[in-house]
């Protein structure tokens, strides 16, 4: 049986909550923004878990990574160890499933975001956490490629938080 969008709203609200990590439930600061997003998660310091409205049968759990100016000078396609890491995330996202973008500032990178969902059909603590997991394991591997293909990386990291850190289950 399908979920509405509210109970897929209390499930995963039900789900964080287990894990002691604090959230803000951002839904009406960013329904004033955009009429796209149904509701909206912010955990931690860098996990946001959403619904968007057109997207019924799903939930996204993304993790942002912004980066530094001093950072973002580095991230430019002209340097060779740029290169390098974009072929190596692209690697790693792909051999564990989930998706990424570059985030933009004009011309420079200002950030990364990685990102999965959890099907509303098979929306369970499990499944959840899973998904949590694996999007908060892959950000870790990405700062790790990002730093060491630049020995001057000084990435401001959101993944050594609790957010990051803690498992899901404990």
């Amino acid at each position: 049986m399908a979920k509405s969008s509210e109970e897929m709203k209390k499930l995963v609200e039900d789900f964080i909550k287990v894990t002691n990590i604090n959230y803000e439930d951002q839904t009406k600061k960013i329904r004033e923004k955009s009429k796209v997003i149904d509701w909206q998660f912010h955990v931690g310091t860098n996990v946001i878990v959403s619904k968007n409205t057109n997207r019924t049968d799903r939930i996204h759990v993304n993790v942002n990574m912004r980066f530094s100016q001093q950072d973002s000078k580095l991230l430019v396609m002209k340097n060779p160890s740029f290169s390098k890491a974009i072929m190596e995330i692209s690697e790693i996202c792909t051999t564990c499933n989930v998706g990424h973008q570059w985030i933009k500032d004009g011309e420079n990178i200002a950030g990364l975001a990685i990102f999965s969902h959890v099907d509303e059909q098979i929306l369970d603590r499990v499944s959840f956490h899973n998904v949590w997991d694996n999007v908060v394991r892959v950000s870790g591997h990405v700062q790790k490629i990002l730093h060491s293909n630049f020995s001057g990386f000084s990435a401001q990291s959101n993944t050594t938080d609790t957010t990051i850190d803690k498992s899901m289950y404990g």
